[in-house]
């Protein structure tokens, strides 16, 4: 009996915990939108619950899969509901951001597990949707893409932010409403598989600026991939096949017309240094050089000057006055800017492309305009000076005229295209100091700087090819026609009184850039005749005696004590002397010792005397 009463207690204790115990179907959120905002809370809300968006008895919970996950009893066999984050504006909606239909559960139609994915946050509506509207056909079958931006690193492989393919068979892919301003490119996996331009140039940076509540969509063509784009010669800007042809043709008539002579080794300076030119901007333009080399092909911003430069150094040999150390300064400089463009290339960084192709940092771009136009202008000065200051009635005359003739029609164009660098640098100066991130003008600075170029060059080979025969040393003179030597006494005798007249009464030596040409229009006389007059008369050349008429007014006054009261250097500049180097040389040849040796003798003749 009592084992009967025990069995009886003991099933109706089962039946009555089969009464409490009530069946239930779990709700898995399996994907959340990619930028949630994981710190807020969800919740289940439905017609369960008369639509309470934050109801505590059906707030999601983190299980020990790190799944969100919340139970609802199983007798409620049918209801609609949906997502929120505790409140009807945090509810969930389309990826697009617009309202999403209520969800529907049916317990014949669905298991003891309901999984969840929730496309987007309709308070979050302020997407960004990208479309990749075009991709070129040259684009490798099953590619896959990616965006790469300042949002995610710019990682060009991240697979958060691969575009999706939607049911019109458009490439897709949505940002949050976080992210309204924002850069970005799209991208094959890698960033050597990045779009580029249709001509195979680096393309800059997408901007975009989410500027509605609502939800937005950004239409993308890509017109090219660098690792597809297949650079040839054919391919470059028209510009730059004409001069790069040009150059190459002009070089190759140069070697073959001339190929005897050796004195166009200057010619071919000038011609190499400017198909050098070409040929580094050409390298901007061709992807796999551009992929191989880096920042190193914007050396061609060094290389103006460079020609500068050259041209200089061959009027110097031309007139046989070659003296480096001219143009230490430019040079200076332009290591300068190849040691800084070399440490960007072995450093695998990219400034320069940042700089002058993203069109960022314009500070930068006007410093690096500031050194190339001042570079180019000081080459330019040093060339135009020299020509005035070259002695050149040692040299044929019936040559010289010509070669100075070209060089002066060289350096008034020259003029004329560093003024167009200059107005490219007051473009740049003026986006700078405006404030003003205007890509237009950051173009046109850069474009005018690179036509101006190409038109220089254009010239460069035009002015080589009219002149080439004259671009070659000038012959010296070594000796006098007999005929040009012979002069009567009478002439000889009026040449010294007026050449007396014009040094010891009117002081002429003491003018610093005096030359033969100046003296000869004074005595209206070619210069060549006067070189005559002055080689008979005084047995020497129009330098030698312009400097001892110098180093005599020089003695003079040290001797009346004028060296007591100023220094040597001050006299020697008030007598005509341009230098300190060309007064002691002159000095020395004069009179046989140096300035400090006759300062020295003078002092103690003047003791003996007192």
């Amino acid at each position: 009996m009592n084992y009967y009463r025990l069995i009886t207690y003991f099933t109706s204790i089962l039946f009555f915990c089969q009464t409490l115990q009530v069946d239930a179907v779990n709700f898995v959120i399996k994907n959340l939108p990619l930028h949630h905002p994981h710190n807020e809370t969800l919740f289940l809300v439905g017609s369960f619950n008369a639509w309470n968006p934050s109801d505590q008895k059906y707030q999601f919970i983190k299980n020990e899969k790190a799944q969100w996950v919340v139970s609802v009893p199983d007798q409620l066999n049918a209801f609609e509901y949906k997502i929120t984050r505790g409140d009807w504006s945090k509810v969930e909606s389309t990826q697009d951001g617009k309202p999403k239909a209520n969800r529907v559960f049916i317990s014949e139609n669905e298991s003891d597990t309901v999984f969840i994915d929730i496309l987007g946050w309709e308070d979050l509506a302020g997407q960004t949707t990208i479309i990749l509207h075009e991709i070129p056909s040259s684009t490798p079958y099953e590619s896959k893409f990616f965006l790469a931006g300042d949002f995610n690193d710019w990682d060009p492989a991240n697979t958060n932010y691969q575009f999706n393919k939607d049911e019109n068979g458009l490439y897709t892919f949505t940002l949050p409403s976080s992210i309204a301003d924002f850069e970005f490119k799209v991208s094959r996996g890698s960033w050597s598989t990045i779009e580029c331009l249709s001509n195979g140039r680096y393309r800059p940076n997408r901007v975009y600026h989410h500027t509605s509540k609502g939800p937005e969509q950004i239409i993308v063509s890509v017109d090219d991939w660098e690792d597809v784009f297949k650079g040839h010669f054919w391919e470059l800007p028209q510009l730059t096949q004409f001069l790069l042809f040009h150059l190459f043709l002009l070089t190759i008539y140069i070697l073959w017309m001339n190929h005897g002579h050796h004195q166009l080794k200057l010619t071919l300076m000038i011609l190499l240094s400017g198909l050098s030119t070409v040929t580094l901007y050409w390298t901007s333009y061709y992807l796999p050089t551009k992929n191989a080399l880096g920042s190193i092909h914007l050396f061609h911003y060094l290389m103006i000057p460079l020609v500068n430069l050259v041209i200089a150094n061959v009027q110097d040999d031309v007139f046989r006055s070659f003296q480096p150390k001219r143009y230490l300064s430019v040079i200076v400089l332009l290591s300068v800017g190849l040691l800084a463009s070399l440490g960007c290339y072995l450093t695998q960084e990219e400034p320069l492309l940042l700089i002058f192709h993203e069109r960022k940092y314009p500070t930068i771009n006007l410093l690096v305009k500031v050194f190339f136009v001042s570079t180019s202008l000081i080459g330019w000065y040093f060339s135009k000076k020299h020509l005035k200051e070259y002695n050149t009635e040692s040299l044929q005359g019936s040559t010289v005229k010509l070669v100075r003739k070209a060089f002066e029609y060289y350096q008034k164009v020259g003029l004329v295209i560093i003024m167009a660098f200059f107005g490219a640098l007051v473009i740049q100066g003026y986006l700078v100091f405006s404030f003003q991130n205007n890509f237009e003008l950051q173009d046109l600075s850069d474009e005018i700087i690179w036509y101006a170029t190409f038109t220089y060059l254009i010239f460069i080979s035009a002015w080589v090819f009219k002149y080439h025969a004259f671009i070659k040393p000038i012959d010296q003179k070594s000796t006098y026609r007999k005929e040009e030597m012979t002069s009567t006494n009478k002439e000889i005798e009026e040449f010294i009184e007026k050449m007396t007249q014009l040094f010891e009464r009117d002081k002429l030596y003491t003018k610093h850039d005096l030359t033969l040409n100046d003296v000869a229009n004074l005595l209206d006389m070619p210069s060549h005749k006067l070189t005559k007059l002055i080689h008979q008369a005084y047995k020497r050349n129009f330098s030698e005696l312009v400097n001892d008429y110098r180093v005599q007014a020089f003695t003079k006054r040290v001797l009346i004590g004028d060296a007591e009261k100023s220094t040597l250097l001050s006299i020697a500049y008030e007598v005509g002397f341009q230098s300190k180097s060309t007064f002691n040389r002159a000095f020395k040849k004069s009179t046989g010792v140096t300035p400090k040796e006759y300062m020295q003798k003078s002092a103690v003749k003047k003791i003996l005397e007192d």
